[in-house]
């Protein structure tokens, strides 16, 4: 990409093409609204976005009552990996820059970037309004102790230490400028600067792994914790600090509620706002009087996808024949058919069908389990006899799929998909697991197979983090451990490619590479569906959904007598 001057603002810089958002003359960056379905099983229509920031008058005051599908393991925005931390550090953690609804780059704690021609230098300066809820400044010193902490190979930081892998140093050049240098260019690196700041003063004398701030951490955004009662809830209201712009809620509670049945209860019944449902919750919805009075359903696709991580390290996985097999073992059109209600499209590789990584020809693997099990005869893996278990060396193929037990979509893929390994002798035994252990396990790539989901964080197509042999868990998102000698040096190539048609001819690639490797059993982009109660106004979506843009929840408001939450 067009590198710029060496010193802009940020504003100028991005809508320059530092990052990944839309240019007319730069094909390998996203859309800012997704194009139609592009494979052949594919939802009939797109679906549009909703962008009510310029509708009604917006009204401070009152509560906003939100879900957690699943329990936080941690608040320290450095160490997060899971989307409820992301959800609730969105309130409490700003970030240097932001994305908005465009996928533009916009200010949060930061005021401007600078970028030396060469792409490898970036200085960075703090708003001088930016404080801790103690009072103290936000500093330069801050910044660095974050990066630095990113930068330790003891720290695990899944989401953000692959940005920061050539980090050349970083230093402080005055009490609210610094400094960041890296060893090579990277196409994506001003997406790096997506990036909350800790406060180090907090951390001195503290181990930072158990530092106290990680389950109560020092707020510099528009709201601050109250507490975090396990199981139960997680309760914010307004930071009296923040110089920018305030939310409009007094109180933000977050309802710790795995259990999608209680969650639809306390909808109904006023007691939560907003829910993320599926498509059976869809359909009954568009069927009960009671919802209609109370609620809306807003929908709309965005960069998410769910898939099944097979462990190559497994005896049973390392061999992309079995890889390839369980894929064809799987009725993914079913799954869009009976599950999904036609709202869901089928995948072939690690994007979404938006993201500009995807390549539309490459078909999906077909539902074809004659020639599944004839895959798994050329890998060694046969019956001895009409009917019986399939084993090899003496090993029965037998493993165990991890699901989190909040997830009745996930549960029912794999069943669909243990059914079918039944059929030609091999046993998957499905086990749902709470959100804390599932994480735990996955994260630490202690695991045969697991159903999973890709939420969009940001618009960066950069394979490299989820599927470099180099990012194997548990130092990296690489949490089935997929090694690939090629797909190795395509990824590598494709992110220090500065020429967008290059880059693209190599993620494209790879995308086939993905599709014949089968790493995962990539199973569909879903709608995102939500139900929210009428009262809750200003919503905007994105190809980064509801939460993952400024000021996504931030600028949501109640309508005085719209029916508040109890």
């Amino acid at each position: 990409m067009n590198r710029g001057a060496a010193a802009v603002f940020l504003g100028t810089l991005l809508s320059a093409g530092a990052g990944c958002r839309a240019r007319p003359e730069a094909p390998a960056v996203l859309p800012p609204t997704p194009g139609p379905a592009r494979t052949p099983t594919s939802a009939p229509a797109k679906l549009g976005y909703l962008d009510e920031s310029r509708t009604g008058t917006p009204v401070d005051g009152g509560v906003l009552r939100r879900r957690l599908t699943g329990e936080p393991t941690t608040l320290n925005a450095v160490l997060q990996s899971s989307g409820p931390e992301a959800e609730v550090l969105q309130y409490v953690q700003r970030n240097l820059f932001d994305f908005d609804a465009t996928l533009a780059l916009v200010p949060g704690l930061a005021e401007s970037l600078e970028r030396s021609p060469d792409g490898l230098t970036f200085t960075i300066t703090l708003r001088p309004d930016a404080v801790w809820e103690d009072g103290k400044p936000v500093t330069a010193g801050d910044a660095v102790f974050t990066i630095r902490q990113i930068a330790d190979p003891k720290v695990p930081a899944p989401v953000f230490k692959p940005l920061f892998e050539e980090l050349d140093g970083v230093e402080a050049v005055g009490e609210r400028r610094f400094r960041v240098r890296f060893r090579k260019p990277y196409a994506f690196r001003a997406m790096a600067f997506v990036l909350p700041v800790l406060p180090a003063h907090r951390f001195e004398r503290q181990k930072f792994l158990r530092a106290r701030d990680n389950r109560a951490p020092l707020s510099d955004g528009p709201y601050r914790l109250v507490s975090w009662k396990t199981q139960e809830s997680i309760v914010l209201e307004r930071n009296p600090r923040y110089a920018g712009p305030a939310g409009h809620f007094d109180r933000v509670v977050f309802r710790i509620l795995p259990d999608d049945t209680t969650a639809w209860r306390l909808l109904l019944a006023g007691e939560l706002d907003a829910d993320p449902i599926d498509a059976a919750a869809k359909q009954r919805a568009a069927a009960d009087p009671d919802f209609a009075a109370c609620c809306r359903l807003v929908e709309f696709y965005n960069l998410d996808y769910n898939y099944i991580a097979l462990n190559s390290r497994s005896p049973f996985f390392g061999d992309a024949r079995v890889r390839r097999a369980l894929t064809m073992l799987l009725d993914r059109a079913s799954i869009v058919r009976n599950l999904y209600r036609g709202s869901a499209r089928i995948i072939s590789g690690p994007w979404a069908p938006d993201s500009p990584a995807y390549d539309a020809t490459v078909e999906p693997l077909p539902f074809d389990p004659a020639a599944a099990a004839k895959l798994l005869d050329e890998a060694g893996w046969r019956s001895p006899s009409p009917g019986a278990p399939r084993e090899k060396d003496g090993r029965r193929f037998e493993f165990e799929l991890l699901v989190s037990a909040g997830s009745e979509i996930g549960r029912q893929i794999d069943e669909m998909l243990a059914a079918e390994l039944a059929k030609v002798g091999v046993t998957a035994r499905v086990r749902p697991m709470e959100w804390a252990a599932f994480v735990e396990r996955v994260d630490g790539g202690a695991f045969e197979a697991a159903s999973l989901a890709w939420s969009a964080v940001d618009p960066n197509p950069d394979p490299y983090p989820y599927w470099h042999s180099s990012q194997c868990a548990p130092a990296g998102l690489n949490d089935g451990c997929f090694a690939s000698a090629e797909a190795d040096r395509l990824m590598t190539e494709a992110r220090g490619e500065t020429d967008d048609a290059r880059r693209l001819a190599d993620l494209h690639r790879l995308h086939r590479l993905f599709r014949d490797e089968a790493p995962a059993i990539f199973v569909v982009n879903a709608s995102q569906k939500n139900a929210f109660r009428r009262r809750i106004r200003g919503l905007t979506t994105s190809p980064l959904g509801l939460y993952g843009i400024w000021p996504g929840p931030l600028a949501w408001w109640a309508e005085p007598g719209g029916g508040s939450a109890k």
